[in-house]
């Protein structure tokens, strides 16, 4: 496991910039930053235990799981220990400088590097992936069901797609979250649900808005 060092870390920005920009970015920042940590096992078991609790506490039938399930990742993580603004500069160029674990964000920029460079594919991905979902009523289909009522086939097919979406988010394999979760069905929409946040950086890495593409210690 990576040794995880405290420190600044700058993220360029350039571009016209809104007042919902600067909510935007950040709060994705935020949420794919709480999500990828806590994908892996902790040597804190207090930690641990907070984590995996977010990973099986919500349904995941609507959108206030996933608002509820980063919250809880958030309130997981010391306040100490969670990212912080250590300076803005809006210029031309500007950037947003952070308090965090180097070693998150770098694996952070990791991903949103291999999205931004292949989002056609990733978007082709996740949009065959969310209208199969949506053709089998999976998106909307209850706790309950996920846990004991989901046919074979569709089991092993939800396995393959969040192998699909580990793989887009550079991750080993989904077995961490299955581990977590206990249900393939939730740990395809945590996944999906993660993906959309990193989108959400890519999109500002393409319009040149935010640059991702540097490393914590440049």
């Amino acid at each position: 496991m990576v040794a995880k060092n405290y420190g600044r870390f700058g993220i360029p920005i350039d571009g016209q910039w809104s007042l919902k920009d600067l909510y935007k970015l950040p709060r994705a920042f935020e949420q794919v930053y709480f999500a990828l940590d806590a994908i892996l096992p902790s040597f804190d078991e207090e930690a641990e235990d907070r984590v995996s609790r977010a990973f099986r506490a919500f349904p995941w039938q609507g959108g206030y799981s996933a608002v509820n399930f980063y919250n809880q990742l958030k309130y997981a993580t010391p306040r100490n220990e969670q990212p912080r603004i250590a300076s803005i500069q809006y210029a031309s160029p500007g950037w947003i400088e952070l308090t965090l674990y180097l070693s998150n964000a770098l694996a952070l920029c990791f991903v949103v590097n291999r999205v931004s460079g292949s989002i056609e594919r990733c978007n082709r991905a996740y949009n065959a992936i969310i209208t199969d979902l949506m053709r089998r009523k999976l998106l909307k289909v209850e706790l309950e069901r996920a846990e004991v009522g989901l046919a074979r086939d569709e089991v092993q097919l939800i396995r393959e797609y969040a192998e699909q979406m580990a793989e887009i988010l550079s991750l080993s394999s989904a077995e961490d979250i299955h581990i977590r979760t206990r249900n393939p069905l939730i740990s395809l929409k945590i996944l999906l649900s993660i993906y959309r946040r990193v989108k959400i950086l890519a999109d500002y890495q393409i319009k040149g808005k935010a640059d991702f593409s540097r490393k914590p210690d440049e």
